[in-house]
């Protein structure tokens, strides 16, 4: 129908969302939303220890598949005997398992997309539900998106302000210390540290703050050229460091490159003896069996750095592993 002007129209998306501040806060919408409280989840053998914590929480066992060295996944032949398969996608990766493994399974799913800018968009009619953080990838504090091919009820707003406020707080004192030169490095760690415990002590389902509502816009509203950014020191960082170390990996938004090293420990800290402090994601978790938590290491691929940067980072690696 031929039609010129008016209130702009809007086409239903094919999923719900909701916002909170945190992927743990996501991950308790979830769970109340699709009564999973008391339950039992396959999870990956390679994850962090925030996830079982919230399981806790609500009394749900679960048992373990085994993530490869890859990063994909093999997964059990008993699937049908859990209420809900739990996945995460490593780095924002499209991992060629991720969509085999999902299709093998016929009750809930949950995609952790904690590195992913959106959480991922499932092609299925059975029940998913998905969930990213900005904090992980982005200068913002708190903020998370949940998706689910079903409506999503949050039965109470709430706000974690002393969480938010802490950590620009030490953001900002971290940026002055870098490239001011005033403050000192403690007193931002400190902060940081601080901020932490904040979000660990205080369980529940919270609402990401004004400013980071704010800074999440910036960051969507920039997010092409930060794409081109990263993609850029992905494939400068793979030509510069050893084959036999890195994963060729593809993926629509580049978080960090990781890679795996026996020596993972020595390595990171004779880096910092150089200024380089590289995270490890999803370390060493108590009664929980991997290879790859001892010998995972991740480079920030972000728009802080420049091509130079990543060369003197390598440089620093391949130093290191001599």
């Amino acid at each position: 129908m031929f039609h010129i002007g008016g209130e702009q129209e809007l086409c239903n998306k094919s999923y719900f969302s909701e916002v909170t501040n945190s992927g743990r806060a996501s991950l308790r919408l979830i769970i109340e939303n699709t009564d999973l409280a008391g339950k039992h989840i396959l999870v990956p053998n390679f994850l962090c220890e925030v996830i079982l914590d919230v399981f806790k929480e609500y009394r749900i066992t679960y048992s373990f598949y085994e993530v490869e060295e890859t990063l994909n996944y093999r997964m059990p032949a008993n699937l049908d005997e859990y209420d809900a398969v739990y996945f995460i996608n490593y780095f924002g990766f499209k991992l060629p398992s991720l969509e085999r493994s999902i299709s093998l399974c016929n009750q809930l799913v949950i995609v952790d997309d904690v590195f992913s800018p959106y959480p991922s968009v499932l092609a299925r009619s059975k029940a998913w539900c998905s969930f990213n953080s900005l904090r992980k990838i982005a200068s913002v504090a708190d903020f998370s998106l949940v998706y689910s091919n079903n409506p999503i009820t949050k039965t109470e707003v709430r706000y974690l302000d002393d969480f938010s406020d802490k950590k620009y707080q030490a953001k900002n004192s971290k940026y002055h210390y870098l490239h001011d030169a005033k403050g000192d490095e403690g007193e931002y760690l400190k902060l940081f540290s601080s901020a932490e415990t904040l979000l660990d002590e205080n369980v529940g389902i919270f609402s990401p703050s004004n400013r980071s509502l704010i800074e999440a816009i910036e960051f969507y509203s920039e997010i092409e050229s930060e794409r081109l950014v990263r993609q850029k020191n992905y494939e400068l960082a793979k030509s510069l460091l050893p084959a036999d170390i890195t994963l060729d990996m593809l993926s629509d938004f580049y978080s960090y490159l990781p890679i795996i090293i026996d020596s993972r420990n020595e390595v990171r800290h004779q880096l910092m003896d150089s200024n380089i402090f590289l995270a490890i994601h999803w370390p060493s978790t108590y009664g929980v069996e991997n290879t790859l938590s001892q010998r995972i290491l991740s480079l920030p691929l972000d728009s802080r750095y420049s091509s130079e940067d990543i060369e003197q980072l390598c440089f620093q690696i391949k130093q290191a592993l001599k």
